[in-house]
């Protein structure tokens, strides 16, 4: 299938962009007027994977939500795990104060979605054998391509039938992402109690993945048609958003469900955006996350979940034998956890590590030389105190043929990192939803660091399920 020639190739890669178009796996580049729409990057054949670790980890991921849906309703733990990025890191400390505001037996008794995703890349010696999957991170705000990566499936079988492949449909899996999510949106609208609340959809002032977002958005309808979504962003939410007794009214309307795609970055937030985002969190809105689920997903909290006993006080201890089979080995900078002899390591082995700042979308990690010169910067600093050294995994590539926007299709080799979705819908005392909610699988060229779609790193696939990887 890879070796085919270049015209076929084109000719291949120009009907799967208008397949992708037409089927919404688009988006809204920022150099182009407000209504344009431009094929998604991604891969025109499904990527290898190998099924016992698709199985393992996707089995894996209730037991992740679980854990991660404890530690947002603990303030004792998010302080204790939290207390040295607060004093070096304002974005985190700004959410931790939003946290912390809150009045906390209260908050214990509302209810709280989650919408998760749990990234993995497999981890192979120098000849590309697998020796195992090891967990990148955990997501818990704007959890995205939840909408799109389900029509990856689809797209991939389109492509087989166009070359007349046969035999290779059972090994795409089924990917429910869209109307998994959304019924973990839907329920959390029910269980508010109002039908005539809404549900707000927090979004960008210019939103490159609308797609995404108006898909999940329109599978929400399909469970209840008279569940109504608005999407705001935190500039108009100053204006129209207010607390009428705990109910949060939007426009007019008593919102059930505050589902956040924007927020997870400290540039989406003005100065003002803080009151509003403190306003939202004091309602008996269901938030998706909480302040608390937004910390949960923290670098921090997911190097404190390595350290020995911790998993155990959330899980049996068989399912934290499992877990801990997919931790790649982390390193707190903190003077007083040792982060000397981690800044030494790192200093001494660059190549072995990223340096991970706690900040999400992409783009942010540091490799290498880069690794090294901050790591001389910050030794002195509370700066350190931000970031976390973590183990560099080494994934297997393998040859794919990247679609990009204006540019000639070509053959590349390629590393994925595949995305299991959760949903968790509770408050301390209950949980009534806990899922694994389809998956996503994400390329880039070996030679790239970052892998992220929105950061201009990486392109959509899917996985094809192996036996004999």
């Amino acid at each position: 299938m890879y070796r085919l020639h270049s015209e076929a190739l084109t000719s291949a890669a120009e009907d799967a962009k208008d397949y992708a178009i037409s089927r919404g796996i688009a988006m809204h580049p920022s150099d182009l007027t407000k209504d344009a729409r431009v094929p998604l990057p991604f891969c025109l054949f499904p990527s290898p994977f190998p099924e016992n670790w698709f199985t393992f980890v996707y089995e894996l991921q209730p037991h992740l939500n679980l854990i991660l849906h404890k530690i947002a309703h603990s303030r004792i733990f998010l302080k204790e795990c939290l207390s040295s990025i607060i004093e070096a890191d304002e974005f985190t400390r700004k959410i931790f104060e939003i946290f912390e505001a809150v009045d906390y037996e209260r908050e214990k008794k509302r209810w709280s979605l989650g919408v998760i995703r749990s990234d993995y890349l497999l981890n192979s010696n120098p000849s590309g054998g697998i020796l195992g999957i090891k967990q990148v991170e955990n997501n818990t705000i704007a959890s995205g391509f939840g909408g799109i990566a389900p029509l990856m499936r689809d797209l991939h079988r389109f492509v087989f039938k166009k070359f007349g492949q046969q035999g290779f449909e059972h090994k795409l899996p089924l990917n429910e992402a869209t109307s998994e999510i959304a019924k973990g949106i839907f329920a959390a609208w029910k269980i508010y109690g109002n039908p005539n609340a809404i549900v707000l959809f927090v979004v960008e002032e210019n939103t490159f993945n609308i797609c995404d977002q108006r898909i999940l958005e329109y599978g929400i309808f399909k469970y209840g048609n008279k569940t109504k979504v608005i999407r705001c962003t935190f500039k108009d939410l100053r204006t129209c958003a207010k607390l009428k007794g705990d109910a949060l009214i939007v426009k007019g309307k008593e919102v059930a469900v505050v589902y956040y795609r924007v927020g997870y970055a400290p540039e989406h937030y003005e100065p003002e955006d803080w009151g509003t985002r403190l306003l939202i969190e004091r309602s008996n809105a269901i938030k998706c996350p909480s302040a608390g689920l937004h910390l949960a997903g923290t670098k921090r909290v997911q190097l404190y979940l390595t350290q020995d006993g911790i998993l155990e006080k959330f899980v049996s201890h068989d399912v934290a034998v499992k877990i801990r089979e997919v931790f790649a080995q982390q390193y707190s900078l903190d003077v007083a956890e040792g982060g000397d002899d981690a800044i030494v390591l790192g200093l001494g082995n660059p190549e072995r590590f990223v340096l991970k700042p706690e900040r999400e979308g992409g783009g942010n990690n540091i490799y290498g030389d880069d690794l090294k010169n901050r790591l001389k910067q910050i030794r002195t600093s509370c700066q350190r105190n931000a970031y976390i050294l973590m183990e560099l995994i080494n994934p297997p590539s393998s040859p794919n043929c990247l679609v990009l926007r204006d540019r000639t299709a070509e053959v590349s080799n390629v590393v994925s990192e595949l995305g299991i979705f959760g949903v968790i819908l509770g408050n301390e005392d209950n949980v009534s939803l806990n899922i694994s909610a389809g998956h996503l699988l994400r390329t880039k060229k070996v030679e790239l660091n970052e892998g992220g779609i929105a950061a201009g790193f990486g392109a959509m696939g899917s996985p094809i399920l192996e036996t004999d990887y």
